[in-house]
């Protein structure tokens, strides 16, 4: 069981890892859509049309595996990050964890995951 504080420390943490990731992944990919925007803006008057369509095409395909692999490792890391049941070993989300947060238990298999003498009142 864990103590009102760890479990507020973990949830602390938890938020950060996600505003963190969240952050990255919007830089990224707003950052290099814009990029790729200018570069069309750019490249449509200097070059032929036969040639900016496969840089464009090719540039638009590294873009989106870098969405995606953005995407994949912040899945990983707020998973890795996530709360779970000491009983069940079932991951508390978002619903969950403030069930646990308010009763103390788990709303999967009803364990106890606080211990009873820290919750709010």
């Amino acid at each position: 069981m864990l103590t009102r504080e760890e479990f507020d420390r973990r949830r602390a943490v938890l938020r950060l890892v996600a505003r963190r990731e969240s952050r990255a992944l919007a830089i990224f990919s707003v950052g290099l859509g814009v990029a790729q925007l200018l570069f069309l803006r750019w490249a449509e008057p200097r070059m032929a049309r036969d040639a900016v369509i496969p840089i464009a095409g090719s540039l638009f395909l590294a873009y989106m595996a870098g969405v995606v692999a953005l995407l994949w490792r912040m899945t990983r890391r707020i998973g890795a990050a996530r709360l779970a049941c000491p009983q069940c070993r079932t991951v508390l989300n978002d619903m969950s964890e403030r069930v646990a947060s308010a009763t103390g238990r788990c709303d999967t298999c009803g364990g106890q995951i606080l211990d009873s003498g820290d919750r709010p009142a």
